[in-house]
């Protein structure tokens, strides 16, 4: 079974160039109702998540 991540820890995933890459919502557009996906990059995981906090 997969394990399950905090509340406010995001997507985090490695990418096939073997970056890791985390997603979060930056807000939502009002005039489409959609959300704003940010994302960040980093060559190892612990700095992925720091830089998700700071966001």
């Amino acid at each position: 079974m997969a394990k399950k991540r905090a509340n406010g820890e995001g997507n985090i995933r490695k990418r096939k160039d073997g970056r890791w890459e985390g997603r979060y919502t930056a807000g939502y557009d009002s005039a489409t109702s959609k959300q704003i996906i940010k994302n960040v990059l980093g060559k190892i995981q612990a700095v992925v998540k720091e830089k998700l906090a700071a966001a």
